[in-house]
């Protein structure tokens, strides 16, 4: 195995709070859901031999990637989003992975030609469309990671690959720079991704009330 895929995912009722002065809770809660999916569905379809792992402390979450054939991890402790992929990290090193793939749920453009570029890298970051926040990761497992998600994450993840004596690239592409944070950001949210998470038949487990998530770490959101 040569690539692990973490997906950190915050508990879809308390995710995107940032968006309450333009979504009710409700709205909120389907857009998580439907940014989970579209990311679901695109690792689904990722020609990369890959290991795909789910954190979260969201039963709906790890349940969703238990049915899909993924690894479901359960946050040990309600720390924010770095230890939850700090301990996400150490397990994919158990697992075997040589590299690992950081990527968030809520880049409703993200592609599978996206998750290619990232995975032809043996160390990349994808920054956000203002060159602040990271909106994907790859790291080698040769060398202890250590994340540094939230203000300014970009520069300080790209120092301190630089400081392990690494040469990462910068992938700058549209499905990894748009992300949804702020009001002004659902603009790049598709109706794709709602219709697909729209479509009958499909069956989710119910979310526990008491789970809370690590967060996105860019911003606890």
């Amino acid at each position: 195995m040569t690539l692990c895929v973490i997906v950190p995912v915050k508990p879809f009722g308390s995710a995107k709070s940032r968006l309450s002065p333009v979504l009710a809770p409700a709205a909120r809660r389907a857009l998580a859901q439907a940014l989970f999916d579209h990311t679901m569905e695109a690792l689904a379809g990722f020609s990369a031999p890959a290991l795909v792992m789910v954190v979260s402390r969201s039963a709906a979450a790890l349940h969703e990637a238990a049915a899909r054939g993924f690894v479901p991890l359960k946050e040990s402790r309600s720390s924010g989003l770095n230890t939850a992929l700090a301990q996400a990290a150490a397990h994919a090193g158990d697992l075997g992975a040589s590299r690992i793939l950081i990527l968030p749920t809520d880049l409703p453009l993200l592609g599978r030609d996206d998750l290619d570029a990232m995975a032809a890298c043996d160390c990349a970051i994808a920054p956000d469309q203002h060159l602040a926040g990271t909106n994907a990761l790859v790291w080698p497992t040769r060398i202890a990671p250590r994340f540094h998600f939230g203000a300014n994450s970009f520069a300080r993840h790209l120092a301190f690959a630089r400081a392990m004596e690494l040469d990462p690239e910068v992938v700058r592409r549209q499905g990894l720079a748009c992300d949804v944070d702020l009001p002004g950001d659902l603009s790049f949210v598709s109706r794709n991704v709602f219709a697909a998470a729209a479509k009958p038949g499909r069956r989710r487990a119910p979310e526990s009330g008491s789970d809370r998530g690590p967060g996105r770490g860019r911003r606890d959101d």
